[in-house]
């Protein structure tokens, strides 16, 4: 899941590196968050992705919990005995900051992580089809 959500952020990151307009500011790219950088080229394409439906609101939901996970902050529970049919997810919990994010534990799961996969790809593949950009393939060996 976490790899869905870099691996379109490295797209992105290398297929700017290939815009040769005068006026793009690489380095003024490069500090963009993802979600700005993913609207820049689908402005600039005129790629029209709905916001409420697949697959852009699975980004929007993989790139909150990447958050989610890279900024969790610790979570202390009560000295407890837990027992097998307990949900550990209703035990009383103090934390030692306020969350921005939701636990990022919930989300984890063969199902999200097919589609967050699937529909990022998607996303890569739709860009690369437009721009005609690949930026994984812009060498060529020469014997």
């Amino acid at each position: 899941m976490l790899l869905a959500v870099a691996g379109l952020e490295s797209f992105l990151n290398s297929a700017a590196f290939c815009i040769k307009e005068k006026d793009f500011c690489y380095k003024c790219f490069e500090r963009k968050t993802i979600e700005e950088k993913l609207d820049f080229f689908l402005t600039k394409l005129n790629i029209n992705l709905t916001k409420g439906e697949r697959p852009y609101q699975t980004f929007k939901q993989a790139v909150k919990w990447r958050n989610s996970l890279v900024h969790s902050k610790p979570t202390f529970v009560e000295e407890m005995e837990i027992l097998p049919e307990d949900d550990i997810r209703k035990l009383p919990v103090q934390h030692m900051t306020e969350r921005k994010y939701d636990s990022y534990e919930n989300l984890v799961n063969e199902e999200n992580a097919d589609r967050f996969n699937r529909d990022i790809i998607q996303i890569i593949e739709k860009i690369k089809e437009v721009s005609k950009i690949n930026p994984r393939a812009q060498c060529v060996y020469k014997n």
